[in-house]
């Protein structure tokens, strides 16, 4: 299986469990690999066989802008659940880095996998 990759998107949230957080906005990166068959797009090249990344893009921007969560585990699961749905992705991985959180460390975060790896 081929696949499309997103790297370094970086999408402004209201995201955390601490008062502090819940009022201002603060960069998440977003990563991501999605398994798509690209043969058909490029046979025909014709955009509707492919997965659009810039719609992909958007669709993340509006998911992340338009909610508030506390926690990146609630963001991620939601957000990959979104983006399965919305564009038939059959197999996808998600990595969000919250940067300067933690002084210690220049970015935490996590990473999941969701659907069945081709």
């Amino acid at each position: 299986m081929d696949s499309v990759f997103i790297h370094g998107l970086s999408v402004d949230a209201v995201i955390g469990v601490f008062e502090w957080e819940k009022q201002l906005q603060q960069p998440l990166i977003f990563d991501l690999e999605m398994a798509w068959d690209i043969r058909q797009a490029a046979a025909t090249d014709d955009l509707q066989y492919a997965l659009n990344y810039q719609a992909v893009t958007e669709f993340i921007e509006h998911f992340v802008g338009s909610q508030q969560f506390e926690l990146l585990e609630t963001l991620l699961e939601q957000l990959a659940a979104g983006l399965r749905q919305q564009f038939a992705i059959p197999w996808l991985s998600i990595q969000v880095q919250k940067p300067a959180v933690v002084p210690q460390a220049r970015a935490v975060g996590l990473k999941i996998e969701r659907g069945d790896k081709p």
